[in-house]
């Protein structure tokens, strides 16, 4: 029981002030902290969305399952060169206007 009142008494220990300055801190901390989270989850979710429609006009573009592109030549030309010379290759140009791709016209019957 003395121990009790003695450690009662006593002046050592934190004071109202420190502890509230200690629950502060600790809540700016953890604020910042969750701050940073739901921003890093909203970069995600942009990114995720990003890729998504890249990696869709990717594949219609590779697949052919877009129009020609707006803008670009009907008769749009790929010069390969060989040796000393330069040899022109008819393509048809796929895509949108975020992303291209083409692919050699069917020449002949």
């Amino acid at each position: 029981m003395n121990a009790m009142k003695n450690k009662l008494k006593s002046q050592k220990g934190e004071t109202l002030v420190e502890l509230l300055a200690a629950i502060l801190i600790s809540a700016l901390s953890v604020a910042l902290l969750m701050s940073g989270v739901a921003a890093s989850i909203q970069m995600i979710r942009k990114s995720d969305e990003t890729d998504d429609r890249f990696y869709q006009a990717l594949s219609a573009a590779e697949n052919r399952e877009t129009p020609v592109a707006e803008g670009v030549e009907s008769d749009a030309q790929v010069k390969v060169t060989e040796g000393s010379g330069e040899v022109p290759l008819p393509v048809q140009v796929y895509g949108t206007e975020e992303l291209y791709s083409y692919g050699l016209k069917a020449t002949g019957p």
